[in-house]
């Protein structure tokens, strides 16, 4: 069993960011996904958190 690798939003930005600088991936994109339930997240008080597998398993099989 993985423990999946939970990130908040601007978290998750920051390392797409780091691979990809000039990406056109906002937080509000991803902010979105989560509430779509277009990738898996927990709601924690005001934050939400991410499965950034699943993030980057969507992007990139573009299945948005």
């Amino acid at each position: 069993m993985t423990i999946p690798r939970m990130r908040t939003i601007p978290e998750a930005l920051k390392m797409i960011k780091e691979k990809d600088q000039d990406t056109s991936i906002t937080l509000y994109a991803i902010k979105k996904l989560c509430q779509n339930s277009k990738i898996n997240s927990i709601h924690i008080g005001n934050k939400i958190l991410l499965n950034f597998d699943d993030l980057i398993s969507l992007i990139c099989n573009d299945k948005v």
